[in-house]
């Protein structure tokens, strides 16, 4: 498959917003932000945002990685991913992902951390995240099937220690 990796531009964010709600994914932007757009025949098929969330933060945040369903299961996340990496090479990075997420991360070279490796803002982030998954559970009845994937919000980083 001959897929392209942008950078966006300011004139791609409403194609952006548009491919992030056709996918059912509510995304945002966070401020020091880079955005990468995976595009096949010109249509968007991917993205994922690079956050700085301060401008003196040395911990960027991988969040809002989204493949368009009919093209998943092609290691095109994995492309994007790979590509941020790459962009961002020396910084460390971090993303919140359920524990399915796993494998996909430590592919990608990621490792799991712990919430106090995690500098203010990121940590934060991650607290408020881990509390509106735990309050949405509690407000919702769980399908029993659901309740067997044990579902957990992880940290991931590359590069941690450097901040250290």
């Amino acid at each position: 498959m001959n897929t392209e990796i942008t950078t966006a531009s300011k004139s791609d964010k409403k194609s952006l917003m548009r491919f992030y709600k056709q996918q059912s994914y509510s995304a945002s932007l966070l401020g020091f932000d880079d955005i990468y757009l995976m595009k096949y025949s010109s249509e968007i098929i991917g993205a994922v945002v690079i956050s700085g969330l301060e401008e003196s933060n040395p911990q960027l945040f991988l969040h809002a990685l989204v493949i368009k369903k009919e093209f998943r299961q092609k290691k095109l996340a994995s492309q994007l991913v790979q590509h941020a990496l790459f962009q961002h090479a020396n910084q460390p990075m971090i993303c919140f992902a359920d524990k399915s997420l796993t494998n996909f991360y430590k592919i990608n070279n990621f490792s799991q951390a712990t919430d106090d490796q995690l500098l203010t803002p990121l940590l934060t982030r991650y607290l408020s995240y881990r509390r509106s998954l735990t309050s949405m559970a509690l407000r919702h009845t769980v399908h029993p099937e659901h309740k067997k994937t044990n579902n957990t919000l992880l940290i991931f980083s590359r590069n941690l220690n450097k901040t250290r």
